[in-house]
């Protein structure tokens, strides 16, 4: 379960933002996770459960998350397509990444 590394990653930046904004406890977090990520739901909530258990001032926080859909961006045109290695605008190949692979904090709230 790759969900737990994927916590680990946002410990630090959470536990800065506790400690910076003195914050007695966090209530709710919403997360940005791309598909490419392949985040099981129900090992996401096992691993923040998990998370919670460690970290007291998110033992009563609500995780919400949304899972992007992978999206390419034409590097010659700048269209924006799905599931193609060519543009269907310009025909170019070789598309970058615009989303589908994020993981990333949306909101947080605190008391």
């Amino acid at each position: 379960m790759h969900e737990f590394g994927l916590f680990k990653l946002l410990t630090p930046a959470l536990e800065k933002y506790t400690q910076d904004e003195n914050i007695r406890r966090i209530t709710y977090l919403k997360l940005k996770i791309g598909e490419l990520k392949g985040i099981v739901p129900e090992h996401l909530e096992h691993a923040f459960e998990h998370f919670k258990e460690e970290h007291p001032k998110f033992r009563s926080c609500v995780l919400e998350y949304e899972i992007s859909k992978v999206s390419f961006r034409c590097s010659a045109c700048g269209e924006l397509f799905n599931n193609s290695a060519v543009c269907p605008k310009c025909g170019a190949g070789f598309p970058e990444f615009a989303s589908g692979d994020e993981f990333e904090i949306v909101d947080i709230r605190k008391e």
